[in-house]
């Protein structure tokens, strides 16, 4: 029994670092390990003290946050190649 607290102990501090390191611009973890991390922390949850609803849908929440955020930071990188692109070219046939 100990195990699986322990377990889902360290499993929650890991994602609870996670989420507030993906708000950084230097995250460490992919989003995948984000999502074994959070399933691994649901299947060794202690019965007897299961994981808290808020705790849960606050992680959720960040993992939405931070696909959102990652999705936006690579359009804006496309958009501003396209843009540097174009300014470029610009700048080469008026020269």
């Amino acid at each position: 029994m100990t195990t699986t607290t322990s377990v889902s102990s360290s499993s929650s501090t890991a994602t609870t670092s996670t989420s507030s390191s993906s708000s950084s611009s230097s995250s460490t973890i992919d989003t995948s390990q984000f999502l074994q991390l959070l399933v691994e922390e649901i299947q060794n949850q202690n019965p007897l003290d299961p994981t808290d609803t808020t705790d849960f849908m606050n992680q959720m929440m960040s993992y939405a946050s931070y696909s959102q955020l990652s999705d936006m930071n690579s359009t804006l990188l496309s958009l501003q190649e396209s843009v540097d692109t174009i300014t470029s070219s610009l700048s080469t046939t008026s020269a």
